[in-house]
């Protein structure tokens, strides 16, 4: 069977390129990816999960929007996994971090929260979303101080509020305070009077 005239003007082309086609070949990408040099870099903490399957960017962050939504829809064992598996591919990313934290924290798992609050503010300190997410931990759990540690960190970060975050992280640290303050109240309500010197 002969060549169709554009076949082979696409061969030519080719050749003066240096390259010569003999047909449409799919690389086998089981013996690319997976050579035992690539699980070892994996091993070795040298390469991602991300880069070793080769999952792009892109795809990436179609799995995270997917998670996202999830997450939105109150989905939260779905958003668990998607995020997790995220995790395990990249564990560089401190938004994969932030994300799995917030749906522990939906689902008032607030150990597992803090956790991986933890973990994303040391992987990008100059976050907001994790912060202002542990100082919710952190209110919840009565520790009032640290929670407003944390907003004042926030806010620091973004001192003209273009953040939306940054807003909230105000007026926890606002809500914070008052308690700080009730507290202190009630302490010295509580407190025994010293009896009159004679």
């Amino acid at each position: 069977m002969a060549a169709t005239k554009n076949e082979a003007g696409k061969a030519t082309e080719n050749r003066a390129n240096g390259t010569e086609v003999v047909g449409a070949v799919t690389p086998n990408w089981e013996k690319l990816l997976y050579t035992e040099d690539r699980k070892a870099q994996v091993l070795a903490g040298k390469m991602t999960l991300r880069d070793f399957h080769a999952i792009s960017g892109p795809e990436m962050l179609q799995m995270a929007l997917i998670g996202f939504r999830m997450y939105e829809q109150g989905k939260y064992s779905e958003a668990r996994t998607i995020f997790s598996g995220l995790i395990q591919l990249d564990p560089t990313e401190s938004y994969y971090c932030t994300a799995l934290g917030a749906v522990y924290l939906a689902e008032e798992e607030l150990e597992m929260a803090r956790a991986y609050f933890d973990i994303a503010i040391g992987l990008n300190p100059k976050e907001i979303a994790p912060l202002v997410n542990r100082g919710e931990v952190n209110l919840r759990e009565g520790k009032i101080l640290e929670a407003a540690e944390d907003f004042a960190k926030a806010v620091q970060l973004d001192p003209k509020f273009e953040d939306p975050l940054t807003q909230r992280a105000r007026v926890l640290a606002a809500a914070a305070l008052e308690m700080l303050e009730s507290v202190e109240k009630d302490n010295k309500k509580d407190a025994p009077k010293a009896a009159p010197k004679k």
